[in-house]
């Protein structure tokens, strides 16, 4: 039996990196409105952990309502009385392996701390210069994507008079929070962010800025063997910065609306490029799912448009993951999956009658 968790808190704690963090409100909201959903990709007899279980039985019911669900939701204190196969959480981290050993989860189950700094440093966004580097190669006219590590403010002057519309991210952050943009000039809260950030973290990224067409993403996972598997697109929206929603459609219909913008063959490639990339970063280092952000952004060099291949790398599961693990058919309406939040946050299904691609 596997035992899933799900814990949208987990950039925050590889931002700060404690073993007890106290998780923002909005952080703890999802986790307990939200625990049930590795039931949409758990096998049958698995555990799902949540804060509430009769909660969670409503929920995933409302949403299983064709189904019966054969998942095993327990609490925290349940977790010493059973035992389990293997971990699987949305995210790896020192606050959700000090939660788990706490509650008499054997260690042999659990990421030692060597494990758990190898994740944390393939998460920091200092990754993305070299996958660039890689992915781009010899496919600079059909893409772009810069990214430097930076760790005085000096420097980010110096750059910001060879590039005057920047974006600036701190190494670890989640939902848009760690980012900053800069259009010719510093004010004085963009200031303080970079002190601060560079104080906690060391360094910024400093990354030009792009105007923006289309925000997708790549998903993958990573097996015990180190093989990386490529899992399908994901086509999302954002509303400054922070997810909004994913689209629901088959992977035909998905590269058909990129098709729109760039090649089937240069997709090919970076998901090629990709795959061989990353199983040599990841390879006896970590297993499990990852995702790799991208956009497509306007030309100013050219006519056309330009595939930016690696906004973001997130080493663990997305939800572009969660998109993919909803069931759909090619003569299936599209639909939008998005968190909303009223008295709660719910996961919401909705049609999609007009083209996605012009909804962005």
């Amino acid at each position: 039996m596997k035992l899933h968790i799900f814990n949208p808190e987990h950039d925050i704690a590889l931002a700060y990196h404690r073993k007890h963090l106290t998780v923002p409100h909005a952080a703890q909201e999802l986790r307990m409105n939200l625990g049930w959903i590795p039931a949409l990709w758990a096998a049958d007899g698995d555990a799902v952990l949540v804060d509430d279980i009769p909660y969670a039985v409503k929920a995933a019911t409302k949403y299983f309502h064709k189904k019966k669900l054969e998942i095993l939701f327990l609490n925290k204190e349940q977790l010493r009385n059973l035992r389990f196969d293997d971990i699987c959480p949305w995210g790896w981290d020192i606050t959700l392996k000090t939660m788990l050993q706490e509650q008499g989860v054997p260690e042999n189950l659990l990421p030692n701390d060597q494990e758990l700094q190898q994740i944390r440093l393939l998460s920091s966004r200092v990754q993305t210069t070299e996958a660039l580097s890689f992915l781009r190669a010899g496919l600079e006219h059909v893409t772009c994507g810069e990214s430097v590590y930076v760790t005085t403010e000096e420097r980010v002057k110096e750059l910001l008079r060879q590039m005057p519309r920047m974006v600036i991210k701190a190494p670890w952050s989640s939902s848009g929070r760690g980012v900053r943009y800069i259009d010719g000039l510093f004010t004085p809260s963009v200031t303080g962010f970079i002190r601060n950030v560079i104080h906690t973290q060391g360094g910024v990224m400093v990354e030009p800025y792009y105007n923006k067409v289309k925000d997708f993403g790549m998903e993958f996972e990573v097996s015990a063997d180190g093989a990386v598997n490529y899992l399908g697109l994901s086509l999302f929206e954002t509303r400054n910065g922070a997810y909004t929603g994913n689209l629901i459609a088959t992977e035909e219909e998905k590269r058909e609306m990129l098709e729109k913008y760039v090649s089937a063959e240069l997709l090919d490639t970076i998901i090629h490029r990709a795959t061989d990339y990353f199983s040599q970063l990841f390879g006896g280092r970590y297993a499990g799912a990852f995702g790799v952000d991208m956009m497509i952004v306007t030309s100013d060099r050219q006519e056309g448009f330009l595939l930016h291949p690696c906004v973001e790398i997130n080493l663990r599961r997305t939800m572009g993951h969660v998109a993919l693990s909803i069931p759909h058919q090619a003569t299936d309406v599209k639909q939008l999956m998005s968190i909303v939040y009223g008295v709660n946050y719910q996961l919401k299904m909705s049609n999609i009658e007009n083209n996605f691609v012009l909804t962005v």
